[in-house]
């Protein structure tokens, strides 16, 4: 069973409060769409105050109205997330200074404590305002993002209303929740695609439009019936929840609200379900439908009925959960056979399905979970509707989910010769590159070992490599170019992707079974929203040769992975493999040393030498579970709070601590004849503890890392035995299993 880490985002729980074995990886996704839009704020809230206080209620605005928020009186426009799990508006404190929600007169100085999935935390409620949204389709530049106001009807909002603003110390975006998309249809659109650059971040979103409830599925035919829970919290614009200390103060009623604008009850989209896995199945379940969430959940209780069992069972897959309070790391996941939503005009089944194990509080009723949650990942590649309460609008078939067919193409590489360049149509099925919508599936045709070379910058919505039996496909990008997909890139078995000196720009790289190697940036995600490099049973391999590999975004090896690290002298990245990875690491797997020549004989390391072979800003988790490395070396690998380090220690210092001494020989006596993994006073590195063991105790007796073990000490293997492994690479290297010491942090080879 392969077990991996994946980090993705839950924004689900707010409105309480926020992947296989081996297999191919173009199925279900690992991760979904984004919906994202366009924000603005203005200063438009209603102050007849009649005696019904009829401007306590958020009214929805038709196009944009009132003064924008901006420093300087230049309007502000930043990007949100569309969220139907999140009962609040928030924006992150980076908007609420460009928005200078503070200069405009409209900070509120009460705080709400929100949370839930992950946790809670304060967030400052803002007096009564208005919001509004647009398409990033509608954007008239990106950097910095602005959009036209010659049309103001390209903008729906809401006036009267309140929202959040969340702590610096929070990951969480700007959200758009259901108080607003309670009011609109929104019609997601996958067939047209929004990819740009936001402050050095890659943005990627379907076009959003906002239209009338119950205006319909905009030509898609297969519907899915929804449940609003509460229903009564949908009939009704949301309120805003006035502080009635403001009148004994005399204040003014819009500022210092209770609360910010909210549903008379918190609420949630249902959609009517099944998933089916080794001959159980849930049958017909309620699960919470939230655009917030990226991948699809089951409660603890569910997957029981399912067959998993998160207290006994080994998972398929981890992802570390990431909401309101922080994030929970470790959330296992399990492949369900079979997942359908239930369509009117054709059900919407998928297969191989990757379920998250996580209990998350009932938004209708607090006191208990949900069933689960369908996240974006089902729906990838297709438009949908979101019709929420159509009777408000006039019309209508009910609160219905339409979805459409897959609006992406699949575009196969056709030629058989040894290499070709990737943007030539006659290399293709159908005689044309793939586009923005299409996927890109390079596998192998036929004949030797293949290559797509991507020789000019290159935009698609997926790309998939793999080889076949015995012949490699390999995707190389050539210096100085960018190869862009919308969604993910999958390096399947027999393929590889190499990057000379270029840049690979994707919302996750998934690896299951090949090759990722070269020198340059990995840039993960959809602007603020961080995605993952994750190898699940394939190679990581940084430099061309000796170099370093970027990544911006999350790191994770899994159990069957292997990162290869080669060493050729003691400079990073010129001198040896370096991955360096703006994000945060999780590691299992397997950690591969080679000993390389870079001129003048192969490398050969000394009792001291030290190599930083990762670093990573946002922490690292997790340790190697093997170490494959060159013989006759006492390897160790220190795991600390932003970096790995790989050391040469003494041979013989079986316990770690700088000398061989009597202690030594007493753990080896202690241990004869021990066979199986883990052992501290394996020597020699054969699975087994031995009269070998006590020969390498023997010859460095009395060495110590502070005198005699330095360079040029006896720690360096022989002559003899370097002509030896610089002839035979691999007859030298054997698998060590790694043990943990006293040392907090520390794990060593021996």
């Amino acid at each position: 069973m392969v077990k991996r880490t994946r980090a993705v985002r839950f924004l689900l729980a707010i409105c309480a409060l926020t992947l296989p074995g081996m297999v191919q990886a173009t199925g279900v996704p690992i991760a979904g769409f984004l919906p994202q839009v366009g924000l603005t704020l203005t200063d438009k809230f209603e102050t007849d105050n009649d005696p019904e206080f009829d401007f306590f209620i958020a009214k929805k605005e038709a196009s944009l109205s009132g003064d924008q928020f901006g420093l300087g009186g230049t309007p502000f426009y930043d990007v949100a997330l569309l969220d139907t799990g999140a009962g609040a508006s928030l924006i992150t404190t980076a908007a609420d200074s460009g928005f200078n929600v503070d200069g405009a007169g409209f900070r509120g100085t009460i705080t709400l404590t929100i949370g839930g999935a992950t946790g809670f935390l304060e967030a400052n409620i803002n007096n009564a305002m208005a919001m509004f949204a647009t398409g990033l389709g509608n954007r008239v530049a990106n950097s910095p993002l602005t959009f036209s106001t010659a049309s103001p009807s390209i903008f729906k909002g809401q006036s009267s209303i309140s929202l959040l603003t969340i702590p610096p110390e929070s990951d969480l975006p700007n959200v758009i929740g259901i108080p607003f998309l309670s009011q609109y249809a929104t019609y997601v659109r996958s067939d047209q695609p929004q990819i740009f650059q936001l402050d050095g971040q890659t943005v990627r979103s379907p076009q959003i439009q906002f239209s009338t409830l119950g205006s319909g599925g905009q030509g898609i035919a297969r519907r899915a019936p929804m449940s609003v829970n509460p229903g009564a919290a949908f009939t009704s614009p949301p309120t805003y929840v006035f502080n009635f200390e403001n009148l004994v103060n005399g204040d003014p009623l819009t500022e210092n609200p209770m609360a910010p604008t909210v549903l008379q009850q918190s609420g949630g989209m249902y959609l009517n379900v099944n998933a089916q896995n080794n001959g159980a199945q849930l049958g017909n379940t309620q699960f919470l439908f939230d655009t917030g969430a990226d991948v699809t959940v089951v409660s603890s209780l569910n997957a029981l009925f399912l067959g998993f069992d998160v207290g006994t069972d080994e998972p398929d897959f981890t992802v570390a959960v990431v909401g309101s309070g922080g994030t929970n790391l470790e959330v296992p996941g399990f492949f369900a056979d079979e997942f359908t939503i239930f369509a009117v005009g054709g059900n919407v089944t998928l297969t191989n399905v990757p379920i998250v194990v996580f209990d998350v509080v009932n938004p209708a009723d607090p006191g208990n979970n949900v069933p689960g949650i369908v996240g974006t990942n089902l729906l990838s590649g297709r438009n949908v509707v979101i019709d929420p309460v159509p009777t408000i609008g006039g019309g209508g078939n009910g609160p219905s989910l339409y979805i459409s067919d897959p609006v992406t193409t699949q575009k196969t590489w056709a030629t058989a010769a040894a290499s070709g360049t990737f943007g030539a149509g006659g290399n293709w099925n159908g005689g044309a590159p793939p586009t923005t919508l299409g996927v890109a599936n390079v596998r192998h045709v036929s004949g030797g070992n293949q290559m797509a070379v991507v020789a000019a910058n290159a935009m698609v919505w997926e790309l998939n490599v793999s080889g076949s039996a015995n012949q490699s496909m390999t995707v190389e990008v050539n210096s100085g170019v960018t190869l862009t997909t919308f969604s993910g890139m999958n390096i399947e078995t027999g393929g590889g992707v190499t990057l000379l000196s270029a840049t690979l720009d994707a919302q996750f790289v998934e690896i299951t079974g090949g090759t990722l190697s070269g020198s340059g940036l990995i840039a993960t995600g959809s602007g603020i929203i961080p995605g993952q490099v994750e190898n699940r049973g394939g190679t990581v391999a940084p430099g061309n040769g000796v170099g370093a590999l970027e990544i911006e975004g999350r790191f994770a090896s899994d159990s069957a992975g292997t990162l290869a690290i080669e060493l050729g002298g003691l400079t990073a990245a010129t001198q040896y493999d370096q991955l360096v990875v703006d994000g945060g690491v999780a590691l299992a797997g397997t950690l591969a040393i080679s000993l390389v020549n870079l001129g003048g004989g192969p490398f050969v390391p000394s009792v001291g030498n030290t190599f930083t072979i990762i670093t990573a800003t946002d922490g690292i988790s997790g340790s190697f579970d093997a170490l494959v490395a060159p013989n006759g070396y006492n390897w160790s690998v220190a795991y600390g709070s932003s970096s790995v380090t790989l050391s040469v220690g003494i041979p013989g210092d079986y316990n770690d601590n700088g000398v061989v001494d009597a202690a030594d020989y007493n753990l080896w006596r202690d241990s004869m004849n021990a066979v199986g993994s883990n052992l501290p006073a394996d020597g020699d590195g054969d699975g087994s503890i031995d009269a070998d063991d006590y020969a390498v105790w023997k010859n460095h007796f009395g060495q110590s890392a502070g005198a005699g073990g330095g360079a040029g000490s006896t720690a360096v293997p022989e002559p003899g035995a370097l002509v030896l492994f610089a002839l035979t690479p691999l007859l030298g290297a054997l698998v060590r299993p790694l043990r943990s010491t006293t040392a907090a942090g520390l794990r060593l080879a021996v």
